[in-house]
């Protein structure tokens, strides 16, 4: 059975493309931007859209990341929100478990740097960015998990 494709779809149409199509202009908004950040945005959105993280897992994932995502980019956050609202009526709920490593859109993540993915003819590049990428969200999940495991939650 075909899976929906929840994150990814969301990831792609609403938040990447919220970035290319300001062509670079939307990261001068803040200082430190990387390019993981609207993959993380789109992740913990989604996650406490599913309610696959706590309130408290939320807001520390929240604060991780730059202020300018939440109120300085046209309301992207609640783009997104309504990007999973709309999936999900169109797909319905995903039909598997959903967490901050195993999602469809960390699945795109993990394939796209594999050294071995034929996907693009600038395979060097793209290994490169998306490995960083991979990285940076790892370093962003172990401070999502730690506040899970608080006993207080």
């Amino acid at each position: 059975m075909h899976r929906p494709l929840h994150f990814q779809d969301v990831f792609e149409n609403t938040a990447n493309d919220y970035f290319a199509r300001m062509g670079g202009a939307g990261t001068w908004n803040y200082p430190n931007y990387s390019d993981f950040h609207p993959v993380a945005l789109t992740l913990i959105i989604g996650l406490k859209y599913f309610k696959s993280i706590t309130d408290a897992q939320y807001e520390t994932a929240k604060a991780a990341l730059p202020v300018g995502l939440f109120d300085k980019c046209d309301q992207l956050p609640e783009q997104i929100l309504k990007a999973f609202q709309r999936i999900e009526e169109e797909l319905g709920l995903p039909d598997e478990r959903i967490s901050l490593n195993e999602n469809d859109l960390m699945r795109f993540i993990r394939h796209m740097s594999e050294e071995s993915n034929p996907s693009t003819r600038h395979a060097q590049g793209r290994v490169r960015h998306y490995s960083e990428i991979l990285r940076r969200l790892e370093r962003f999940f172990n401070l999502t998990e730690t506040t899970k495991r608080r006993p207080n939650d």
